[in-house]
């Protein structure tokens, strides 16, 4: 009976070391592909269509370089950017504004499922709890040293800072200062702004350029004139350029005293205020706490667990069941991020859609865009990572049905 049993954790001790070898085979593989195919773009030029991949710690082109008799390519189109060209015509976001968190914390979260099924593998559970004590010190240091210490942006995993880099055309040099705060706050912000800026509007503090709207109006000179004007008073917007020329084609046919003028373009601009939405400072403020409460949950769950193991069976069920989900927990998280940007179009966009769910598994259709969403390798990983997990948690199952 005894043989059976260290039989047993040998079998457990060797599938964890595969099942950590996969997991991180899973961190640096494309878990999801999704394509746009149109007219626009034929079969002979674009073989894949507009292609793009989804890892764990970012969004990477899909397109290769096309060497054929129609096309030859010095470098591969970077699908990415052009996706996010073809979807702002209907107001999407770009895809740097979807699950700034899950990327930033995506390295911190597969070492903690690391030790988890390593700690599984151990047959005692104070062998286990220490082994999660140990690795949680280390996690929470660690990711706190790269979160929020100056500098700490560079301990970053290779792919995630590969992402953000290219995406907001960065140099290694430009991120060594910064935390991974800040980081996250700096590419969640152009995200937001690339296409549709949508900045704290200040009504108070726009009152002083009125004196040159009066000026220009009373010389009757085009609107056209003032705009160096206005942009250098922070006016950089189309929506707000829209309001000053509202108010400055009334000055035109209406003499008015800057009394009236003030108070009708107060009014008119609080009014623009409330209905320009929620600003970019107001959502990069939640995506921040966002982060800062995960850090919180995130020690107060370590604590739990080693605690847990340590206590009672139910926690060091745990271990295992949890990587084994991870296939659940990305499809959730995919298809949540797909829903906000199909439910978040921003009203400047070239064209109105009504909000739509964009396709999360097989071939939908967008204006004349087809859309094509499928698993890739990295998923296949995932579920063998569940298959392997699972086969350590029935063996450990049978020991203590054996043992009782």
């Amino acid at each position: 009976m005894l043989n059976s049993i260290n039989k047993q954790n040998i079998i457990i001790s060797t599938l964890s070391l595969v099942a950590v070898g996969i997991l991180w085979g899973i961190f640096f593989s494309p878990i999801w592909w999704v394509s746009l195919k149109a007219p626009q773009y034929p079969e002979a030029a674009f073989p894949g269509g507009i292609r793009i991949h989804f890892h764990v710690n970012g969004v990477f082109n899909g397109c290769e370089k096309i060497e054929s008799l129609e096309k030859s390519e010095t470098e591969a189109l970077n699908c990415k950017h052009e996706m996010d060209a073809i979807n702002h015509y209907v107001g999407m976001y770009p895809i740097a504004a979807g699950a700034p968190v899950e990327r930033a914390v995506s390295l911190f979260v597969f070492i903690l499922f690391t030790f988890m099924i390593l700690a599984f593998a151990l047959p005692k559970r104070k062998q286990r709890a220490i082994l999660l004590a140990l690795a949680s010190i280390g996690i929470i240091v660690f990711a706190y040293q790269t979160l929020y210490v100056k500098g700490g942006a560079t301990m970053q995993s290779s792919p995630y800072l590969a992402d953000v880099m290219s995406t907001m055309h960065l140099d290694k040099e430009d991120i060594e200062g910064l935390s991974g705060k800040e980081l996250v706050e700096n590419s969640y912000r152009e995200g937001l702004g690339r296409y549709f800026p949508t900045p704290e509007v200040d009504c108070p503090g726009f009152v002083p350029l009125l004196k040159y709207m009066d000026l220009y109006a009373s010389q009757k000179r085009d609107f056209f004139d003032l705009h160096d004007i206005l942009n250098n008073g922070g006016v950089t917007t189309i929506p707000l350029l829209d309001l000053f020329k509202q108010e400055y084609q009334f000055l035109l046919k209406d003499s008015v005293t800057p009394e009236v003028s003030e108070k009708r373009f107060l009014q008119n601009c609080n009014t623009f205020s409330k209905l320009s939405g929620t600003t970019d400072n107001t959502r990069t403020d939640i995506i921040l706490t966002a982060l800062d409460i995960f850090f919180g949950v995130f020690i107060v769950a370590l604590i739990a667990l080693v605690v847990g193991v340590l206590k009672t069976r139910i926690f060091n069920w745990l271990l295992i069941l949890i990587p084994l989900a991870l296939p659940l927990f990305f499809i959730m998280d995919y298809a949540g991020w797909l829903w906000w940007f199909g439910h978040n179009l921003n009203s400047m966009g070239a064209f109105t859609v009504k909000p739509f769910m964009a396709t999360v598994f097989g071939v939908g259709k967008v204006a004349q865009f087809s859309t094509y969403s499928y698993p890739y390798y990295g998923f296949g990983l995932m579920m063998l990572l569940s298959l392997i997990t699972g086969a350590m948690g029935l063996i450990r199952f049978k020991q203590h049905q054996n043992a009782d």
